[in-house]
């Protein structure tokens, strides 16, 4: 499932609700079968803020490597 990039409210919202459509859909997360909506909710939102970490991160080196 990819992510979309990006650490704003709006992107990691979107990447929380696209992961919980597939949970509905197929009642996976990540490959995985998940008990219950409430766990796969954490799960999704556990994805998405990684994601938008990384994102940030990446952007933050970019930012360092343009200066030199």
């Amino acid at each position: 499932m990819p992510l979309k990039a990006g650490n704003s409210k709006a992107t990691i919202s979107t990447n929380i609700e696209h992961c919980m459509s597939i949970y509905k859909k197929t009642g996976k997360v990540s490959g995985n079968h998940v008990a219950n909506e409430k766990k796969a909710r954490k799960i999704c939102a556990a994805m998405a803020y990684s994601s938008a970490k990384k994102s940030a991160t990446n952007k933050s080196l970019l930012d360092k490597l343009k200066e030199k």
